[in-house]
């Protein structure tokens, strides 16, 4: 309706000034007339203007108006279906230090679908009362960052020159290498193939077991992600960029009210596959500007802060290793499929699990040696490295049903 209405105006326009400027031509003609005509010539215009011009009618506009509806409860209920949060239960710790629910946890984090009349509801996502180790192994490698495939098996980088891809044993099925050291790596969800970074601004894809360039940075890039739209999300000192995968810069962050970078650090970044919001690791560096107190920064979708977790535990919490703990040091932050944040704690051994809004859910798991790195297959099971500098303990962790 804008559009033709628009279009209407347009036209009217376009016939007032064709009026107005055949209304300046008979008045110059009847000035000519009157300073050099003959009387016929005075005669003759003075007739034609007798018959004037006729004006332009006035267009009448399109109008609409809305009546919300009063009652959309039920409409909204056949369109977007229904979802049931399960009871709150009482909160249990388990033998690992992660703490299960009787009953279910907060909707954020169990949640079940409800079904037609006559069948059963089928739940959907429930935290386990006991995180659950399905496999565990010593790596031959060294990892600082894992990506687990669609196929079983993962691919790892050490902060060296070399990709490493694992079946679900630990057995080497291939390598790549590389001209330098590589800083992170991130499996696109969409065309699952491996993307990388390295020490010399080079952002790479990783196609047909060759590493092909895809476009360059002019700071060193620190982590990146591949998001689902197919950008490629670059974290460097002091900023994170969004590209697309030819190198276009998309999206930035800017300074916050105080005059300061955003992100200080970044370490590892990740898109959260129902929001697309984006939780960065951010060491927060001293060197780099920062106060050396690390935390997980989360954004939305035009890199706007949501919230910042700094590692709080709630003193209801009863997880005995709980006291003493050392200064919350993320090393690893991944999403699951429903939204949840999961983030490797390094100084503390341990991996959490909080909901997309930034509340604390539980400790996963607690381990002897600190957290290298985390990540998450399509099953939902997370893979976590623990200690190690030229190896690690590899544990595959199923901390809830789907």
């Amino acid at each position: 309706m804008e559009e033709d209405n628009t279009k209407l105006i347009q036209k009217y326009k376009q016939d007032l000034e064709m009026y107005n400027e055949q209304l300046r031509q008979q008045i110059q003609e009847c000035k000519t007339a009157l300073q050099h005509g003959s009387h016929i010539e005075i005669y003759d215009t003075g007739c034609e203007i007798h018959f004037p011009i006729s004006v332009p009618v006035k267009p009448v506009l399109g109008t609409a108006s809305f009546t919300p509806n009063k009652t959309p409860q039920h409409h909204l209920e056949l369109a977007l279906g229904n979802i049931d949060a399960l009871g709150q239960g009482q909160a249990s710790t388990d033998q690992d230090g992660s703490v299960g629910a009787s009953g279910g946890q907060k909707p954020s984090s169990t949640s079940q679908q409800t079904e037609p009349k006559g069948k059963k509801a089928v739940t959907m996502y429930k935290l386990l009362s006991q995180t659950k180790v399905l496999e565990e192994w010593w790596s031959p490698v060294g990892i600082y960052s894992i990506c687990p495939t669609t196929d079983g098996q993962v691919w790892t980088s050490g902060y060296s020159n070399t990709l490493t891809l694992l079946d679900r044993k630990g057995k080497v099925i291939q390598e790549v290498k590389h001209k330098t050291n590589i800083n992170d790596i991130s499996l696109s969800p969409t065309t699952h193939t491996l993307w990388v970074c390295d020490r010399e601004n080079n952002i790479m894809e990783l196609v047909s077991g060759q590493l092909k360039h895809r476009f360059s940075t002019k700071v060193r890039p620190r982590c990146i992600c591949v998001t689902v739209c197919n950008h490629v999300i670059v974290g460097m000192t002091n900023n994170i960029s969004k590209f697309t995968t030819q190198g276009q810069m998309v999206l930035t962050t800017s300074v916050t009210g105080t005059g300061k970078p955003l992100v200080c650090t970044p370490g590892r970044i990740s898109e959260c596959p129902v929001t697309h919001n984006v939780a960065v690791v951010d060491w927060n560096i001293k060197d780099d500007g920062g106060d050396g107190i690390a935390h997980v920064l989360v954004m939305d979708t035009d890199f706007k802060e949501l919230f910042v977790y700094r590692g709080d535990i709630p003193s209801t919490y009863k997880q005995s290793s709980h006291k003493g703990a050392k200064p919350f040091n993320p090393y690893g932050v991944v999403y699951d499929s429903v939204g949840n944040i999961i983030i490797g704690d390094w100084n503390n051994n341990r991996v959490l699990l909080i909901s997309g809004r930034g509340e604390f859910l539980r400790i996963i798991h607690t381990d002897t040696g600190y957290t290298r790195a985390v990540g998450v297959d399509k099953e939902d099971v997370l893979w976590a490295v623990f200690g190690g500098v030229f190896g690690g303990n590899v544990k595959l962790l199923q901390y809830s049903s789907v």
